[in-house]
C-alpha cells in the first residue's frame, strides 16, 4: 500500500536544526522532496515551509517560503499538496491577499499556524476570523502545530473549530504527549477537528484511537526533522487492523487533504 505523508516541511533552517533525519530535503530543490516520498514508499505528500521565521529574519510573513513551496507544488502537482504557513496578526487585509495569492498561483490547499512563534491565542476570533472565513471560502484545510503551551493548545484551536464547523481542522502531533487529552477531547467533541500522529507516542496514537476513531487520525513523519521509517514503524506495532492502517496511512488524507487517486 502506498502511504501519504501528512506532515512534511520543505527543509528547515540550519541555525534551527543543525542535525536532522533527512538531511538531503532542501528549500528549493523539489526533487529532494519526491526523493523521500520515494524512498517511504509513499504516493503524495503535504508539503508546508519551515515554521520558524528564517535567520536572520528575511521572510518575515512567510511569503517567500510558502513561494518557494508552490514552486515545487506547480512542478509535481500530482505528488504534492501544498500548505501555506500564515501569521494571522498581519492583520485581515494582508492576510487575506496572501491566501488570495496562494489558491490563485499555485493551488494552495491549506494554511498551517504556529500561534506560539507568532504571539497570538487561536482562539482569538479577532485575528482569526479573517483567515478561517478565507479557509471556508476555498475549501482550504487549516493544520495548527498543537502541544505546547500556553498558545498552541488543542482547547484553544479547538474553538477556530467551533466556530468554522464547515472547515477542517487539523491538530498536528496530537497534542505532543503532553495534551494528548486535550486532543482527544476536542476531536470528540467536534466533527471538523482531526489530528496527525507525527512524534506522538505509540501509546498516544493507541489511545486516540480507541477513545475516538481511526477515520479522525493521519500519518505524517515531520520531516526532515523526524524518520519516516520510525513514524510508520509506529503504527505498524500497535495492532492495528488492516482497514485502521489504510485509513491512517492513506483514505484519511485523501478525504481531509482533497487527494484523488
Amino acid at each position: 500500500m502506498k502511504v501519504i505523508d501528512a506532515h512534511m516541511h520543505y527543509g528547515t533552517d540550519a541555525k534551527v536544526a543543525s542535525s536532522v533525519c533527512t538531511p538531503y530535503m532542501i528549500t528549493g530543490q523539489p526533487d529532494t522532496v519526491i526523493r523521500y516520498l520515494d524512498e517511504q514508499n509513499a504516493s503524495h505528500g503535504v508539503l508546508f515551509p519551515h515554521d520558524r521565521i528564517m535567520s536572520p529574519p528575511w521572510d518575515v510573513d512567510y511569503d517567500k517560503a510558502n513561494m518557494q513551496v508552490g514552486e515545487a507544488v506547480k512542478k509535481y502537482p500530482d505528488r504534492l499538496v501544498g500548505v501555506a504557513r500564515i501569521n494571522p496578526t498581519f492583520g485581515k487585509e494582508h492576510t487575506c491577499a496572501l491566501i488570495d495569492k496562494y489558491v490563485k498561483e499555485w493551488n494552495c490547499k491549506g494554511l498551517k499556524l504556529v500561534a506560539g512563534y507568532d504571539f497570538y491565542r487561536p482562539n482569538d476570533m479577532k485575528v482569526m476570523g479573517p483567515l478561517m472565513e478565507k479557509a471556508e471560502e476555498y475549501g482550504l484545510t487549516v493544520l495548527f502545530h498543537s502541544g505546547d503551551a500556553p498558545r498552541d493548545l488543542p482547547s484553544l484551536q479547538a474553538i477556530a473549530a467551533k466556530n468554522y464547523p464547515k472547515v477542517n481542522v487539523v491538530l498536528a502531533h496530537a497534542g505532543m504527549h503532553l495534551y494528548l487529552w486535550e486532543a482527544i477531547i476536542a476531536a470528540q467533541d467536534y466533527p471538523n477537528i482531526y489530528v496527525d500522529m507525527s512524534q506522538a507516542f505509540p501509546f498516544d496514537i493507541k489511545i486516540f484511537i480507541e477513545q475516538v476513531s481511526s477515520e479522525k487520525l493521519m500519518y505524517g513523519s515531520d520531516a526532515p526533522y523526524q524518520s519516516a521509517a520510525v513514524e510508520q514503524l509506529k503504527l505498524r506495532e500497535i495492532g492495528l487492523t488492516d482497514k485502521q492502517l489504510e485509513q491512517v496511512f492513506r483514505t484519511n488524507a485523501m478525504r481531509i487533504w482533497g487527494i484523488k487517486e
